[in-house]
């Protein structure tokens, strides 16, 4: 059996489109989801779990709630990522800007031996604002109000953080997560006409996703038109790393053959 072997003279200039990594940088164990903690006398600020309220299973609003039975283990389920998200937008005063939509699915256990799969925000109210039918937890990162949230900041040096939640036709969607930080903490190297490349492209990777939940006590909250209900407090808060990449489009010329 013979096989044929190609000669370098039979080489062919071919073109390969690729992309050019310009920067890169990782965030570890970046806490996501949050609550802030008011400023002290120094204007310093924290990160604090955020406090839920989930209502005990058989509770119900009335003047004179009944306790129900109290949550004894919450597990997160399911963090799902939004279409397209997260993304990376570098901005005009030379930051990129990290926006991160998820909602979290969390599998509840009570006292009782009951189950409850848990979807936020979706029901998610503020103390207050039970919604019949929707409502299975409260916590004041939204508006008492309960229709707008109430953004949680977060500024330590050059990086500033916020924690949203995005409103939909009488409820809430998402949680969204924004990161800015300087351009430069990709590396010195990246130059002003690389940042101006319209083919400049972010890659996000996610990973590493940890959680925290601290089962507290049951507390009584109020539910709206002189109605409370009892639910169990919750500290939870999310942690994960951010890995970002700043790419631009780069044709690579080649010599070889195609096997097309």
């Amino acid at each position: 059996m013979s096989e044929q072997v190609s000669s370098v003279y039979d080489w062919q200039h071919i073109e390969i489109y690729a992309r050019q990594i310009i920067g890169k940088k990782a965030f570890r164990e970046v806490s996501t989801f949050w609550q802030e903690k008011p400023a002290d006398e120094s204007g310093h600020r924290e990160k604090l779990p955020v406090r839920l309220y989930i209502i005990n299973y058989g509770s119900k609003p009335a003047p004179s709630s009944e306790a129900g039975y109290p949550v004894k283990t919450v597990k997160l389920c399911k963090r799902a990522v939004f279409p397209d998200y997260p993304k990376n937008t570098v901005t005009g005063t030379r930051k990129s800007r990290i926006t991160h939509r998820y909602s979290l699915v969390l599998l509840v256990e009570y006292e009782n031996g009951e189950f409850m799969v848990i979807n936020l925000p979706r029901q998610l109210s503020a103390p207050g604002s039970y919604r019949e039918g929707i409502t299975l937890a409260f916590s004041n990162i939204l508006g008492s109000d309960g229709k707008a949230p109430v953004p949680q900041h977060m500024n330590a040096g050059d990086i500033s953080e916020k924690l949203s939640v995005i409103p939909e036709s009488g409820s809430f969607s998402a949680f969204e997560y924004m990161m800015a930080f300087p351009v430069s903490a990709f590396g010195s190297g990246i130059t002003i006409a690389e940042l101006d490349n319209p083919t400049l492209q972010s890659t996000i990777i996610l990973s590493n996703l940890k959680y925290d939940s601290d089962v507290g006590e049951p507390v009584l909250i109020p539910a709206g038109e002189e109605s409370f209900i009892w639910t169990t407090a919750v500290d939870f808060m999310l942690y994960e790393d951010i890995h970002i990449k700043l790419g631009v489009d780069q044709d690579i010329v080649v010599q070889g053959m195609s096997e097309l």
